[in-house]
């Protein structure tokens, strides 16, 4: 039975079997679940945990933080979730029964690459992954950096995917909400701007067409300092 929910893609947020919101006043606790979450069933050694969020303390002091940090957390969970934290001496890890979250649903949905699920992904990514977040940690700042690219990634071929399966499908609306998100995602990606060009001529909105082509114009411009490919003219 899942007693915690997740959102990380976007503003951070825990939530109990009920929906009611968990607070944890702790910045490295929070950090450290969030972390956990996005790999639930697999252990992370302790070394590497207290590394990653106590970067400048000697060892000793950083495993000493993480015991400190993971009692806290606990403290701060409903007692039916306690158990959602698994940890022994050398690593600490979390259940994927008792916890999910909105990026394994997010995933999820990817994975099945059917022109609904992909949508319902859509729906799923609210931001980038711990929009906002600040552990004070420069280790996990490069982590999360990197995770956020390959989130982005993914999520722009998907937003192509669909886009294209809605054209096949003649879901014009479907392919320009697809193709719309995905200019906002990636500003400088041409093909992107043609394809909201495209659906809104086929929609007969030439204004708007029009529109966006100027969008395009102006941002290769000031970003890259060229012109439209021929294509887009």
């Amino acid at each position: 039975m899942t007693e915690l929910t997740l959102q990380v893609l976007g503003a951070f947020r825990v939530q109990d079997a009920a929906g009611a919101e968990i607070r944890i006043a702790s910045r490295k606790g929070r950090a450290l679940l969030a972390y956990l979450a996005l790999r639930p069933g697999e252990s992370h050694s302790r070394d590497r945990l207290a590394t990653l969020l106590w970067e400048d303390a000697d060892e000793e002091l950083a495993r000493t933080s993480l015991r400190q940090a993971l009692a806290a957390l606990r403290k701060s969970l409903p007692g039916d979730a306690h158990k959602a934290l698994l940890a022994d001496t050398e690593s600490v890890g979390i259940d994927p029964a008792i916890v999910q979250s909105d990026l394994h649903a997010f995933r999820r949905a990817l994975n099945a690459g059917t022109r609904t699920s992909l949508q319902e992904a859509m729906t799923h990514y609210r931001g980038d992954l711990l929009d906002g977040f600040d552990a004070r940690s420069t280790a996990f700042d490069e982590w999360l950096a990197t995770e956020r690219m390959t989130l982005r990634k993914q999520l722009s071929n998907a937003l192509n995917k669909l886009a294209e399966l809605c054209i096949a499908n003649g879901d014009s609306e479907g392919a320009l909400a697809a193709s719309t998100k995905l200019v906002t995602l990636e500003p400088l990606n041409e093909a992107a701007h043609r394809m909201v060009m495209e659906q809104h001529a086929k929609r007969n909105a030439y204004a708007e067409a029009l529109r966006q082509y100027r969008v395009c114009r102006d941002v290769l411009r000031r970003e890259l300092d060229v012109s439209p490919e021929p294509a887009t003219e």
